[in-house]
């Protein structure tokens, strides 16, 4: 065929190409210009938002309400724009301490961390319970519920007189935060995390034409999970009777896709080197000599929350006797206005041998 032929631009053709395409490169330049400012800015929100909230605020997992208001406290002042703090921080700290300083929101933290919690928040399917928007919502009460744990501790007679704190240590496994899916498990926070036990998920299963049924099926789980110390901290009641039991909700073996269960504390009481307790009275035995129990006798018995107890026979008192001294047994649990009585048994250490003259005083006493 007929070669084409090629007709060179004159240099004022090549300018006004030029001129009529520049503003069209430039406004390209400028908006990649503002997909990578762009891109740039989303990573670092992304990244404050994936910061854990017990770092933000500088406390343990294990913090408590005052100190997490504590700590809350001095960091708002330091961060605060109004006082030549960092805006960006001072919203961090805020919206830490409005997670964990809410028990419902802390709670669906702890064990789903950040996605959970968003979940939670956007109240995905009207979730019956904190978890279920993040443990599968819809799904029955209950039924994707851990077991409960449950464990005995020693308590002092003492301690249950007179009401006290106590604490104790568990080991339980619990969900890392924020280490869900591959990606985030060489991420430091999730470097101590191993693997976490198999999860339950539903899918569904045709077995006939047009007939499709839900089945459960045990998949490997994508979050990680880790052994750890918990501190439990028992209030032990006045009045407690032995074998009462506290209930810490939620603090049991967390595994993914279900919420954890509770911790069952029963509280076994200790013997004590006096008294011995009989529902809500207390029992002790009092040794006092021959001539004690003929001609009476005065002593004081030292009480479990340091007083001095008068115990007064003017009388013969016989071997084995009881004496009740009424309203210092156990205060009542739910009532500790009220008490019990202490009874006291008595025990006559007789002489092992008597010497003539003694033995004849005696007849001459009792003709």
């Amino acid at each position: 065929g007929t070669p084409l032929r090629q007709h060179p631009l004159s240099p004022r053709t090549v300018n006004m190409i030029a001129l009529r395409f520049a503003p069209a490169a430039l406004w390209l330049s400028l908006l990649l210009t503002l997909v990578t400012l762009s891109s740039i800015s989303s990573s670092a929100v992304a990244s404050q938002k994936d910061r854990d909230f017990y770092e933000v605020l500088g406390v343990s997992p294990e913090a408590n309400d005052a100190e997490i208001k504590k700590a809350f406290r001095k960091l708002s002042i330091k961060h605060h724009p109004d006082k030549g703090g960092d805006k960006v921080m001072f919203q961090e700290v805020q919206r830490a301490y409005e997670v964990l300083s809410n028990e419902e929101l802390r709670m669906v933290y702890d064990h789903a961390g950040h996605e959970g919690l968003e979940q939670h928040e956007k109240g995905q399917n009207a979730p019956a319970s904190p978890f279920d928007a993040f443990f599968g919502g819809g799904q029955q009460r209950g039924a994707n519920r851990g077991p409960d744990f449950r464990v005995e501790t020693q308590v002092s007679l003492d301690d249950m007189y007179n009401g006290n704190e106590v604490s104790l240590q568990i080991r339980r496994r619990i969900v890392c935060r924020n280490c869900k899916g591959r990606s985030n498990w060489k991420k430091d926070h999730c470097k101590d995390c191993g693997e976490c036990p198999p999860e339950v998920k539903m899918v569904q299963q045709q077995v006939a034409p047009g007939f499709v049924v839900q089945q459960q099926q045990h998949v490997p789980s994508e979050h990680r999970c880790k052994t750890e110390p918990k501190t439990l901290s028992l209030t032990v009641e006045k009045g407690a009777p032995d074998g009462h039991e506290s209930r810490f909700k939620g603090a049991s073996e967390q595994s993914p896709g279900q919420v954890p269960g509770d911790v069952i504390v029963s509280m076994r009481q200790k013997s004590h080197s006096v008294f011995t307790r009989k529902g809500n009275d207390l029992h002790m035995t009092m040794e006092i000599s021959l001539k004690e129990a003929l001609t009476g006798f005065e002593r004081t018995v030292k009480q479990m929350d340091g007083r001095d107890i008068l115990v007064k026979e003017t009388g013969v008192t016989g071997p084995y006797s009881t004496k009740t001294i009424q309203g210092e047994g156990m205060p009542l649990h739910g009532v500790p206005s009220e008490t019990g009585n202490l009874k006291i048994q008595m025990k006559v250490k007789f002489p092992k041998k008597l010497s003539p003259e003694q033995a004849e005083a005696i007849n001459n006493l009792f003709v």
